[in-house]
């Protein structure tokens, strides 16, 4: 075990374990993508032969790869930002400008969870299929998977939130010896 992750409290351990399994998968599901769309280009020119489906498959796939490294591109703090004012204040100004920022985005996931909640239920409920004529794709797992990126998007964004107003140093790297305003 790296001295890192014997630091980490074991909340943040699990959620990050979590996290980095559901970005592994969207990885393997990007590569499964990526032939079939080779698949169904190479059927189609060759052969004559396309892989019904493929429109509804990639469609629902882009959403659902993308809401399966949402976690971890957070936990990484990997997402977007602009520095014109970040880069020239003290590093517990630091600390509340990535808390504000964490807490904006756990609102954004929470709005997410609890919106997408009934429409999930209820895709259940009917088993919701999506596409037409010869195939059919299931749209309740890609409903349930939204939710369920929402949810570790907010746990995630919670740890954060908490990093950042108690311990900014170690967000930015920096020697708590060393800080000053």
């Amino acid at each position: 075990m790296s001295t890192e992750t014997q630091h980490k409290p074991y909340v943040e351990r699990i959620v990050s374990i979590f996290v980095r399994i559901l970005n592994t998968i969207s990885g393997v599901w990007l590569f499964a993508i990526t032939l079939l769309i080779l698949y169904d280009v190479v059927g189609r020119e060759a052969f004559g032969v396309p892989f019904h489906g493929t429109n509804e498959i990639v469609a629902n796939s882009v959403l659902s790869i993308l809401f399966l490294q949402l976690p971890l591109s957070i936990m990484q703090r990997s997402s977007l930002r602009t520095t014109i004012l970040f880069d020239h204040v003290g590093i517990r100004s630091k600390g509340i400008i990535d808390a504000s920022s964490y807490i904006l985005a756990f609102l954004l996931f929470f709005a997410i969870t609890v919106g997408g909640w009934p429409n999930m239920i209820e895709s259940w409920e009917i088993l919701e299929l999506e596409g037409s004529g010869v195939v059919s794709i299931p749209v309740y797992p890609i409903r349930s998977l939204v939710v369920l990126a929402s949810f570790l998007g907010m746990a995630v964004c919670t740890l954060l939130t908490y990093e950042s107003l108690v311990r900014p140093q170690d967000i930015h790297g920096l020697d708590p010896e060393t800080v000053g305003e």
